[in-house]
C-alpha cells in the first residue's frame, strides 16, 4: 500500500481551517506560499523568510508567523514598481 501525497488544495484547506497557533511542516507552507520546499530551506539557511521552529530534527512553521510574513510583503501594482537587485 502506498501513501498518497496530499493535494495542494487539501493542504490549503487544512491551513485555513485551523487556529493561528497550529504548527505546519514545510510541505504545507510551500503550498501556501506557492514555492518549493527547497526555497524554504534556502531561506532558513540564509537567515530570511518565514520564522520557523526547530524541534529536534523537525522544522515547523506557526500559522500566525506565516500570515504575518505574508502581511509584511511588499505589494507591487505594476512591473515598473519592482526594482531588480
Amino acid at each position: 500500500m502506498t501513501l498518497k501525497k496530499p493535494s495542494r488544495l487539501n493542504l490549503l484547506n487544512e491551513f485555513e481551517s485551523v487556529p493561528h497557533s497550529t504548527l505546519f511542516n514545510q510541505q504545507t507552507i510551500a503550498a501556501v506560499l506557492s514555492c518549493s520546499t527547497q526555497l524554504l530551506e534556502r531561506n532558513r539557511w540564509a537567515g530570511g523568510g518565514v520564522p520557523y521552529l526547530k524541534i529536534g530534527r523537525k522544522v515547523l512553521y506557526r500559522k500566525s508567523d506565516v500570515l504575518n510574513f505574508l502581511q509584511q510583503q511588499k505589494v507591487y501594482h505594476s512591473t515598473s514598481d519592482h526594482v531588480s537587485c
